[in-house]
C-alpha cells in the first residue's frame, strides 16, 4: 500500500461518518504525520505498517468522535509546527489541555518543590487552626457531659 491509498482508504472509511473539516483535519494530520516519519529517515512502507489499517484508524476516530472541535485544535496545532517534540519548553499545550512533559530533569525538580511548598502551607494552615479545633472540642465535651450529668 502506498501513501496515497492509504490516505485515500482513510478518507473513504470516514466520509459521511463525520463533518467534512473533521474528515480533512484527519487526512492532514496522517499525511503530515507519514512526511515528517520519511524525512526523519524511515521507509514508506515502514511508516505505514507501523501505523496499521486506515480502516482500524478511520473507526478509532469515528468512535472517539465527540463532535469537539479539540481534535482538530490539536492538529492545526501540530501543522504549525508547535508540538512538543522537540521543544525546549517542558510544558506545552493541546487543543484546551495542557501537558506537562516530566521526561525533563526540571520540570520533575519544580514538581517536587510544588509539592514541599503545598504540604508546608497545610501543615503551617493545620498547625494554626488545630489548636482552636482542639479547645472547641474539649469546651463541647464538657458541655455535653455536664448536659448529661
Amino acid at each position: 500500500m502506498t501513501k496515497a491509498e492509504f490516505l485515500e482508504e482513510l478518507r473513504r472509511h470516514l466520509a459521511g461518518q463525520m463533518q467534512d473539516g473533521k474528515v480533512l483535519a484527519h487526512v492532514r494530520y496522517y499525511e503530515d504525520y507519514i512526511e515528517e516519519q520519511i524525512r526523519s529517515g524511515k521507509e514508506e512502507q515502514q511508516v505505514l505498517e507501523e501505523l496499521g489499517d486506515p480502516r482500524l484508524i478511520a473507526k478509532t476516530l469515528r468512535d472517539t468522535d465527540a463532535g469537539s472541535d479539540s481534535n482538530q485544535e490539536i492538529y492545526e496545532e501540530r501543522r504549525s509546527g508547535e508540538s512538543s517534540e522537540g521543544g525546549s519548553s517542558g510544558s506545552y499545550r493541546t487543543g484546551n489541555v495542557f501537558h506537562i512533559d516530566f521526561s525533563k530533569w526540571y520540570v520533575k525538580v519544580l514538581a517536587v518543590v510544588a509539592v514541599i511548598v503545598i504540604l508546608l502551607v497545610l501543615f503551617s494552615i493545620l498547625s494554626a487552626v488545630l489548636p482552636f479545633f482542639i479547645v472547641l472540642a474539649v469546651i463541647l465535651f464538657v458541655l455535653s457531659w455536664l448536659k448529661n450529668r
